[in-house]
């Protein structure tokens, strides 16, 4: 099996080729953390634009153009005044065409979705057509695979294995970050809203985190608790396992919580260890419910980019930088570049330094 961590954490990222570094540095703002903004959902774009078409009376499926302007609008209003380190975006609705539409602002880190949207439990795939290959030449600065995982039910999980290791080496192949999702799911006949479901939810995701340790560069996590149910002291203990078990810099996702929660989550996370978010509902989905063009934008303009503010604040004040994470200095990062690293095999290792001609 392939792997990309055949090392300690510490050394992986001080040698971490120069492709993923610089993607590394392209996702993250200037001192190392992420403030990432997520909008490479499909289906819950769809969903949003139905209810929102049933409140203002209109009688049709979301289309193309529906989902394509809504991302568009959310970019430019939310990237560039919301202070993202990098936006996450799908093949189908969003890339491109933000890229056409010039809404991502310069600076701005491009992540993009690798995989095709599936339910829970069905196995992995790309979406058709599309691959890490394209993305890297299209100039994506990282990869974003998406995991759903049960980690009791071991033929699922080896599948979803079997297309984690696929993507981790066609990254390694093109040089580019790959930044894994975990995602657990409720079984048939259950809920996120059931005691089971939400009993077995923090092993699931510690878990599964072993799980994508191997593969990913960055992790990034579910909330590992009920902050509305569990009690301070076992919400601090979850959150310090999960730091203990993630072998690389992890950022937090919202998984479509209200913002109040998801603000009280951040706090707690990044003080835990968490190098920064990637968050994409929590910051915009009341977009939905403003029944007019302008509604919406002022929605965007005013109320998401004060969200985005409130969560780069916390971000800023207690997250660890993927360096911090793991005691790395700019001098330890210089001092590993080797002076012949642009070479290959035998010729690298007998080169000279120094040993140059010419005039320039």
């Amino acid at each position: 099996m392939s792997k990309n961590n055949n090392s300690e954490p510490r050394e992986y990222f001080v040698n971490l080729s120069s492709g993923k570094l610089t993607g590394l540095r392209g996702v993250t703002d200037e001192n190392g953390k992420f403030k990432v903004l997520a909008l490479d959902q499909s289906n819950s774009f769809k969903k949003f634009l139905r209810k929102l078409f049933e409140k203002t009376g209109r009688k049709a499926e979301p289309s193309y153009e529906d989902v394509r302007d809504a991302k568009l609008e959310i970019t430019k209003e939310l990237a560039g005044a919301g202070g993202a380190s990098a936006v996450l975006l799908d093949v189908n609705y969003g890339v491109r065409q933000a890229i056409n539409a010039g809404v991502l602002p310069k600076g701005v880190g491009l992540i993009v979705r690798c995989e095709a949207s599936r339910d829970p439990g069905v196995a992995g795939e790309y979406e058709p057509g599309w691959n890490v290959d394209k993305i890297k030449r299209m100039g994506g600065t990282a990869v974003k695979l998406l995991v759903y995982l049960d980690v009791e039910d071991q033929s699922s999980t080896n599948r979803q294995v079997r297309f984690m290791e696929d993507v981790a080496n066609a990254c390694l192949k093109n040089d580019i970050l790959l930044m894994v999702e975990e995602l657990s799911y409720p079984r048939p006949g259950e809920t996120k809203q059931d005691t089971s479901y939400k009993k077995r939810l923090p092993n699931n995701i510690f878990k599964a985190t072993e799980i994508l340790n191997p593969f990913a560069d960055i992790l990034k996590l579910e909330f590992p608790g009920d902050i509305e149910n569990d009690s301070a002291k076992q919400i601090k203990a979850n959150l310090a396992q999960l730091d203990r078990i993630a072998q690389r810099p992890w950022v937090l996702l919202s998984a479509g919580v209200k913002f109040p929660l998801f603000e009280k989550q951040v706090a707690l996370t990044m003080q835990a260890g968490a190098s920064g978010t990637m968050a994409g509902r929590a910051i915009f989905q009341e977009y939905f419910d403003q029944a007019t063009p302008a509604a919406r934008k002022k929605f965007l303009q005013k109320e998401g980019v004060l969200r985005m503010k409130k969560l780069n604040k916390l971000v800023d004040q207690y997250a660890d930088s993927w360096q911090k994470r793991y005691d790395i200095a700019d001098k330890d990062m210089a001092n590993a570049v080797n002076p012949n690293w642009y070479k290959e095999g035998e010729e690298a290792a007998v080169a000279t330094v120094g040993a140059t001609t010419g005039e320039y």
